[in-house]
């Protein structure tokens, strides 16, 4: 199996999502089977470079996960607006191995 990221068990990856929060979207972990592989660390919103005063300026979303036991897994993030129901737009999949 190929994966997106090899890693050693307690060390920390990266993934930068592109994200506007004016929209109400932001990326959402769905924890599933991934969450016995590895656990979230953090996640931080970096806005783009923009002139001052201007609203509505898109950047990225960084979440940093961690490994905490060996094995393969997916990790999937959907793009969605946490109180509406079905909202989601976008899905993303990582293929994660923990060495």
């Amino acid at each position: 199996i190929k994966s997106d990221f090899e890693i050693n068990k307690n060390e920390t990856f990266e993934i930068s999502l592109k994200a506007n929060p004016t929209t109400g979207y932001s990326w959402k972990w769905k924890k599933d089977a991934s969450s016995k592989l590895i656990d979230s660390v953090s996640a931080v919103y970096k806005q783009d470079k923009a002139a001052e005063g201007m609203t509505g300026v898109g950047g990225n979303e960084v979440w940093k996960f961690k490994g905490k036991t060996t094995g393969v897994d997916t990790l999937t993030l959907e793009y969605c607006r946490s109180w509406e129901k079905d909202s989601k737009v976008e899905t993303k999949k990582f293929v994660v191995k923990v060495n």
